[in-house]
This record gives structure tokens, sequence and C-alpha cells, in this order.
């Protein structure tokens, strides 16, 4: 038994050793390697050719073999040192073409584009190749183009706080820019396991606060088995932060979309989005729109333009999601799409590419898009160098102020082999947005409060949005494209809703608006302003407008039985204040004579009375204060 033990541990052992480099023993590495390049597993070969190179550094066929790992797991311009050796016995055309990558990705243009047709030249017209140096020519023929007028702005890795020696990318940030989400491949991963693909860890996504304009804290696990031990990555966040939409791999069909939600500080299990958007085959990349209805994605299924195009969904007023669109050619060419994004104006669409006029490797791009129909109403543009580099620039997010954006590269001076950077510019064009953003709570105690938050473009009188607020903080952040006159219901259970008014017909720029929202509990002497209640000038009119918040409060009162309420008027100081209490007094009794004819309400629950400019709550100084003197009121009376 004793014999057989020491038997099976010696196997083990030599089993161990014979898959590990072995230092200083050329020959050996140099076997192992060439096994692992027979079965292309080229990250398995490269470290077994790069011990032996300590060896010998003149030996052209292990430059070669290097250099080809290299190119194989997409490391290129680590190759470049070796290919004066490779090409000094070799005589492998595909030399040629390394040199004319690493030219290419160094930005030598000229000097790729003559290597890469001299390369062409020892290939058959028919070979896939060939026509592949076209595009690669284009690339640089382009990238020439884009470096003679630079976009002004500054670039900037977010440092070793974010970024690490491994793969670090798909940054997604909250509207406000408060919180970070992104995808790593360290070591620290679920499992600690590789992919034995490209030999990298597998993916688990990080999250990470802003501590100022420049530092953010240390990234931790987002946790809450949202990591597997297979890859896992943040596609996607919603512009209050409370919504995750994450890659899973899955086995047989490469990969699936799915949803998280958070509730108060944590993640709950994902959910697989719909069979619209999955199918059997791999959808890696989304976004979804600050309205919350449409999401972007892509996918390499049957039926498209190229390898992966881009789609997109809406929501049904059911809450399922309608068919995908493919957006066609306008946007997807025969080459890769990919990493869609929706700004928050609701009509700039970013995306990469490796068509229309990229430098080399995902471009980005943007272009306007009606996010109602997909329709491409504006030819992509190229969003220019240095932003855009020879090699794969992705992942590109913006701030809701458009002032800086967040994007992976791999570029010289990284931490690792992707990195996040961080793009800032000084003037940001007029992307007409409203960022609504702040806490809900208690009047009572301040405590935070759940609550739901109610959107209504009160000109077509349809809900563009419902939100949440976190249930551990009440925080909530809505983003909105600016131009139209919104009305905000917010909802708790136990409270009278409070409402709120966003009006920027003609807001061409950014606005960020904070304000704390005090939601009443369904008690005697409780009062509450109906915001988006609006009469015709001077008269007791109840304008259409108004329906929304009517029917809110109509709701409150079918729930709510024993409840009775006093409707009052309020008017400003202007004018005659006989007249002004007239007025007031018939614009209260026309919100009760809505609630009993449309809304069915038992007359005996409702009173009215008009106050005129008695009770203002402020000076009548300015038009803003007059204007919060002009309001209608609900009164609890008794809930018994």
């Amino acid at each position: 038994m004793k014999k057989y033990l020491f038997l099976v541990l010696c196997c083990l052992f030599y089993g161990q050793v014979s898959g590990q480099v072995i230092p200083g023993n050329y020959d050996k590495n140099i076997k192992k390697g060439k096994e692992h390049i027979d079965m292309e597993e080229y990250h398995q070969a490269l470290p077994f050719f790069l011990e032996a190179w300590k060896v010998d550094t003149t030996d052209y066929k292990l430059a070669f073999n290097i250099a080809k790992c290299y190119f194989q797991i997409g490391h290129e311009l680590n190759a470049f040192p070796y290919l004066d050796n490779a090409k000094v016995g070799s005589k492998d055309p595909i030399i040629t073409f390394y040199y004319a990558r690493c030219f290419h990705l160094q930005h030598k243009f000229e000097a790729a584009i003559a290597l890469y047709r001299e390369y062409q030249q020892t290939l058959d017209a028919d070979e896939p190749e060939y026509f592949e140096m076209h595009q690669y020519i284009a690339n640089c023929k382009n990238g020439i183009e884009l470096v003679k007028t630079p976009v002004k702005v500054k670039i900037r890795n977010l440092g070793p706080v974010i970024n690490s020696p491994y793969p670090d990318y798909v940054p997604v940030i909250s509207a406000d820019e408060t919180e970070l989400l992104f995808t790593s491949r360290r070591p620290s991963t679920t499992g600690g396991g590789k992919d034995l693909e490209d030999g990298f860890y597998f993916e688990d996504i990080y999250q990470s606060s802003r501590l100022n304009d420049t530092l953010w804290s240390e990234p931790v696990d987002i946790g809450n088995g949202i990591n597997t031990e297979s890859h896992d990555a943040c596609v996607a966040l919603s512009p209050d932060g409370m919504e995750l939409i994450m890659y899973r791999h899955s086995g047989t069909d490469g990969g699936d979309l799915y949803s998280s939600t958070l509730k108060g500080e944590v993640w709950e299990k994902p959910q697989r989005l719909g069979n619209t958007i999955n199918t059997p085959y791999w959808e890696p990349s989304a976004s979804i729109s600050a309205d919350e209805k449409a999401i972007f994605f892509t996918s390499n299924r049957k039926g498209g333009l190229g390898g992966t195009d881009i789609y997109m969904v809406r929501m049904k007023d059911n809450g399922d999601y309608g068919p995908a669109i493919l957006l066609g050619p306008s946007i997807n060419t025969i080459h890769d799409e990919d990493a869609p994004f929706i700004h928050a104006d609701g009509k700039t669409l970013y995306f990469s590419s490796k068509g229309h006029k990229s430098m080399g490797g995902y471009d980005i791009f943007y272009c306007t898009i009606d996010i109602e129909t997909g329709e491409i109403l504006t030819t992509p543009q190229n969003i220019g160098y240095p932003i855009n580099t020879a090699d794969d620039d992705v992942f590109f997010v913006w701030s809701a102020d458009g002032k800086r954006a967040y994007f992976s590269s791999e570029r010289a001076g990284g931490y690792g082999e992707k990195d996040i950077y961080v793009l800032e510019r000084e003037s940001a064009p007029k992307a007409p947005t409203v960022l609504f953003k702040g806490q809900i709570v208690a009047c009572d105690d301040h405590h935070p409060v759940t609550a739901t938050i109610f959107v209504t473009d009160l000109h077509t009188q349809k809900i563009v949005g419902v939100y949440n607020s976190n249930s551990f903080t009440g925080k909530y952040t809505i983003s909105l494209p600016a131009g139209k006159n919104y009305g905000i219901s917010v909802e708790a259970s136990g409270y009278l809703f409070e409402s709120k008014n966003i009006n920027f017909p003609k807001q061409d720029g950014y606005i960020e608006l904070i304000d704390t929202i005090c939601m009443n509990k369904l008690k005697v002497n409780t009062s509450i302003i109906l915001r988006n209640v609006f009469f015709d000038v001077d008269k007791a009119t109840l304008r259409p407008e108004s329906v929304q918040e009517l029917d809110k409060l109509v709701d409150i009162l079918r729930h709510n039985p024993n409840l009775k309420i006093e409707l009052s008027g309020h008017t400003d100081s202007d004018g005659n204040d006989d007249h002004n209490m007239v007025l007031s007094d018939n614009r209260a009794k026309a919100v009760v004579d809505y609630l009993i004819k449309k809304g069915g309400i038992n007359p005996n629950r409702l009173t009215w009375k008009g106050y005129g400019e008695t009770k203002p709550i402020e000076l009548n100084d300015t038009p803003e204060h007059k204007q919060q003197n002009r309001r209608t009121e609900v009164k609890i009376l008794s809930n018994e």
C-alpha cells in the first residue's frame, strides 16, 4: 500500500511539473511550447517559449513562435521586439504582416500601408486575407486623416485604484457619476479560475464610489452571488442606478443578458431578459435609455448584416419588450458593431464599430436616432483622434452633462491589457438634459422613504418613465430630455402623494435639479399642494395637463374609502381682492366637480373653499414666488 501511494504521488508530481515551465531547461520548454501551439493553445505555449528565450536569444524559430503567440492572443505590440530575430532565418511572409500590424498600432500609417501591400502580393486574390489587407489599408488611410484634426479633449487613465495589471473594461456609471461599475479579469475572480480559451481569469463585476473629481474608492466585488465561477460582466446601468444589465456566459450559446435590481444596498439575483433579446446566439452588450423604455443591444443572430449587429427593443404598456428591431445598414456594417450607448438626451447613440471609417480595430462612432422607431437620422461619425486609436476603443459612456466620458482602451501607458480611461472637455455640446435628483423622506421624522416616481409628459398625458427611490437611502436620480413639461408624482404606501412640475420647454443645455421630497402620512390636518393642476388664465377651467394629477387623487380616495378632504384654492396678490377670492373658490370647486363626475367620488367626502390671497406660502415679490402662491391644496379632514 505504501509503494502504491508513493507511485501515485510521483505520478501526480510529474504530471504537475510536466505542465509547468521548467526554469533553464531549453529543450523541454521548447517541446512543451510546440505541443501547445499544435493544439492552438497560444496562451499556454507562450510562457514556455519565453523561458526558453532566456537561454537562447538567437534562435530565430523561437523568436517567430513568440511573435506568433503574441499575435494570436491579441498582444501584437509585445511581438515587435522579436520580429527582427524572426526574420533573420525565416522567409515566412507572415512576418511582413506582423511588422505592418505593429506599425499600424503605433500610428506609423504610411509604413504600415507599404507593408500591407507587400504582404498582399504574396496572397491569392481569392483568399479572404487578400480582402482583409484592403480593410487594413483603408483603416490606415482613415487614421492619417483623423490624426490631422485631433479633437480637443483631455484623456487620463483612471489610475491604479481602478485599473489593475489585468484587463479592466466596460465602465458603466450612474447619471450623477457617483457610482462606477466595471468588469475585470483579476486574480480575485470568483472561483479563482482561468478561461482556457484566452488564459485570462474569468470576468467579475466590481463597484466603486466617487470620492472627488479625480479619485474613486477601492473597487469591491459586487457581491450577493452576482459573480459566478464563469464570466459575469456589467453591461449597462440605468440612469437612476437601480437596474444593472449584465452579461453571463451560458455555455453552448455563448452568453445572454440579465437584469438585476438594487434593493437597498444589495443587488438582487439576476433575471434573464426575455427571448426577444436573448437567443441561442451571442448577446454581449446593451444600453438602457433614460426613460428605461428602450434597450439597445448587440447580437450575432441570424438575419444580421455582419458579425455582431445592433438591435433595439421597446417596452410595451404591459411591461414586456416588443420585437427586436435591427437598426439597419445605416449603422450596421458587414463588420462587427458593439457596445451601444444611448445618451440621456434620448437621441444620440454611441457605438463601437470595426467598419465605417475606423482607423483600426473598434472605433467609437455616434449618430442621431429616433428612439421610438429606431430610424437612424444622421450618418454615423467617427468621434475622432485621440479618443480613437488604431487599437480597440470601446464601451464608451457619457456623463449626463456631456463633459466627461468613460471608455475602455488598449493604449500605451496603461496598467494592464485593457484599462478604463476618462476624457474631459471644457465646453460640452448643447445636450438638452435635466438631471433631477435628491432624497425622499418622511416629513415627520425625515427617515428615507421607499417611493415610486411617475414622470408624465403633460402635453401628451403619457407616462414617460417609472422610477424607484433607493429603499435604504431614499435617494433618487432621474435623467430626462429637456424641452418638455413634465409632471412628477411621488407615491408611497401610507403616504399622500407629492407632486412636482419640471417645465423647461426651451432648455438647450444641461441642468441639474436637487430636491429633497418630503412625504406626508395619511393623517388628519396633513396638506399637500397639487403642483400639476393647471387652469386657464383668470378662469376656473381645468387644463388637460391636470388630468394625471387629479386621477392620482382619485386613486387615493378610492383606496382609502374613509378619507374626507378639503380642496382649497389660492391666488397671488395681483388683481382685485374680491375677484381673487371668487376665482380661488371657483377653481377649488372645479377640482371637486372633477373628482365627483370623472372619478366617481361621493360628494359627502369632499368640501372646497377659496382663500384668495390670504394664505401665501411665499412673499409676493417675484414672479417665481407669485407662482408658488397660485396653487390648489388638499387637506385631510378625517380618516375614520
